[in-house]
């Protein structure tokens, strides 16, 4: 806990009263579960019950932009994942990081609040009713937001959940000479990226959840850990729990079982005997994230029929679509040699670069601690590009960020140090720059499935990248992009080595260096997907996040996305939240 602070009032599972009933019960307090739980206790008639497997996590370093976001930091609330080997990507794994703690992402990642207006609108063409961006999410975007920075109408004032912008005298060196040489190649500047007024393609500063005292604002901090969420006597929160399943009733006089309470345990335990259950009165609400989500209806019998009987697991509904559509955005990592001074590797050279900025952060708030690794990005649709990797003048219409097919398809973000995978690099002791080239709309999908049938073991990965033909080209424009990037850098005087790059230009070499380097972004959904069960590609929730063929359960995190944004996943994930609170707020006569 931070000093001077009560420690945090939460609980463990065998604190939780035996058979204990609450109206709603909440499976996940990460991005999406602290906003829903904290909006859903409002009303102090109604009980509920957060479920987290992570712990609270607010000591000093937790609250350090840059520090809580290295996930080689002793006690980071993370958990590494292996993927299955990818079958695109020469047998290689890759490793997915997940947050675990009351915060879940919000605790360690690069805190970007980036909204996606125009995937918005194409879930909209898609047949899903009530997500379209202009009359139905830009509010609820606003509605969770406190932006510092932007003074548009359309940006929250306020909300629980602050953002700002970061001036441009805060940049390290490279992040400046990128995105004069974006300038150079036609990609205009936005000054706000999330305006639906902003170019579709651009560069841009941006958004970071870092509050007035430049302290990681996680929807922890903004949702649950404020002095009015702390007195809530309806609301239990229970921390270091591992929930083993749903259970779903039979209804006399109907066809569909109701989801009517929760099984969890001890999650530092592995004692079978050591089960606990809750019961739900209303609803039961999973908010796990896109790889935990999906395991825990599996391991209710909610799935795909034969994946769920070799495993012995009993069928209450046959969901095809459950953990089938994983999406995410594929990165490769570009990687130069640039001075000491403009990387972050500058703290591994003395004491006193550590000193200098510890001190600028915890007397001033400035200085490298006190924002996270990102502060500008470049967002492009690639089919804009020439021959070149030059943008032509766009047309009003090719500019509409309002348009689907306007929507970037690779992000260049710029980051100050390297993307080595392994704990300790060569790339350590020299200043390096990297770029990572982020595909944003693949066609391509993986999949979560179970390994066992016991909750403590994590499920098997399936990234799937790259197995559709129409995705490399893409990622391949993306990497050429990058390359003619550090170019221009390097035209205009600015001192740049290649470390790892392809070895020539030309597309059989690009190729072969994606494959060789291509990797996970972090950003995964689809595996519960909003759409009818009978799509080409089935649908676990409808447009009120209800699980089909089960009364009384919903999925609200990134795993119900129709489909993977062009953004970063943050913001969206708590407007899931916020809009799902509203639906059962609206289902039990809540509404005020």
């Amino acid at each position: 806990m931070w000093p001077f602070t009560s420690p945090f009032p939460a609980v463990h599972a065998r604190e939780v009263p035996k058979n204990a009933v609450f109206d709603f019960i909440i499976v996940g307090g990460g991005t999406a579960g602290c906003c829903l739980a904290s909006r859903l206790s409002e009303d102090p008639k109604v009980t509920v019950l957060l479920l987290e497997r992570g712990r609270v996590v607010d000591d000093w370093q937790a609250r350090v932009p840059l520090l809580a976001s290295n996930p080689s930091r002793p006690g980071t609330p993370h958990v590494f994942l292996p993927s299955l080997p990818m079958k695109e990507g020469n047998g290689r794994a890759t490793t997915a990081w997940l947050g675990e703690g009351l915060g879940g992402a919000t605790l360690i990642n690069s805190l970007l609040y980036t909204r996606g207006i125009s995937d918005y609108n194409r879930w909209k063409e898609m047949g899903r009713t009530g997500w379209g961006y202009d009359t139905e999410l830009e509010s609820y975007f606003a509605k969770s937001e406190n932006s510092l920075s932007q003074p548009a109408s359309f940006r929250g004032k306020k909300g629980l959940w602050i953002n700002q912008t970061f001036p441009e005298e805060s940049v390290f060196e490279p992040y400046r000479r990128i995105n004069e040489a974006a300038s150079s190649l036609g990609i205009p500047y936005s000054s706000d990226m999330n305006s639906p007024d902003s170019p579709a393609t651009c560069t841009a500063l941006m958004d970071i959840a870092i509050d007035r005292n430049k302290h990681r604002h996680s929807v922890f901090k903004a949702f649950l850990d404020t002095a009015n969420v702390r007195r809530r006597k309806n609301l239990t929160i229970c921390v270091e729990t591992i929930v083993t399943g749903i259970k779903c009733a039979p209804v006399e006089g109907s066809a569909r079982p109701k989801a009517a309470g929760v099984y969890f345990g001890d999650a530092q335990t592995k004692k079978k005997s050591e089960k606990f259950f809750a019961r739900a009165t209303r609803e039961v609400i999973i908010c796990a994230g896109a790889i935990s989500s999906p395991q825990i209806l599996m391991l209710s019998g909610l799935g795909p029929k034969n994946h769920l009987e070799s495993h012995a697991i009993p069928v209450v509904k046959d969901l095809p679509g459950v953990g089938s559509y994983l999406k995410d955005h594929l990165g490769v990592p570009l990687m130069f040699e640039v001075p000491i001074k403009d990387s972050l590797n500058v703290f591994r050279h003395g004491i006193l670069p550590v000193l200098r900025h510890v001190l600028k952060y915890f007397i001033f708030g400035t200085g490298l601690l006190s924002v996270t690794s990102m502060r500008t990005t470049i967002f492009v649709r690639t089919a804009l590009l020439d021959e070149t990797m030059e943008l032509p003048s766009m047309t009003p219409a090719e500019q509409d960020a309002r348009n689907p097919q306007n929507a970037p398809d690779i992000e260049i973000q710029p980051i100050a140090t390297h993307l080595s995978n392994n704990e300790t690099s060569p790339m350590d002791d020299i200043g390096v720059f990297s770029m990572l080239v982020t595909f944003l709309r693949p066609k391509s999908f993986g999949s979560i499935r179970l390994t066992s049938a016991d909750p403590h073991t994590r499920p098997a990965i399936d990234v799937g990248f790259l197995t559709q033909a129409d995705d490399l080209p893409i990622v391949s424009k993306g990497v050429r992009l990058g390359l003619r990037l550090a170019q221009q850098m390097r035209a205009r005087g600015y001192p740049m080595g290649d470390l790892s790059v392809p070895k020539a230009e030309d597309a059989a070499s690009v190729d072969a260096f994606i494959r060789e380097t291509m990797r996970t972004t972090y950003h995964y959904t689809s595996t519960c997907r909003m759409a009818p069960e009978d799509d080409a590609q089935p649908g676990v929730v409808d447009d009120e996040l209800r699980v089909h063929g089960v009364d009384g359960l919903r999925v609200a995190d990134c795993s119900i996305f129709p489909d993977i944004v062009s953004v970063h996943t943050m913001a969206p994930a708590v407007v899931v939240a916020e809009k799902c609170a509203d639906f059962v707020k609206k289902a039990h006569g809540l509404m005020q």
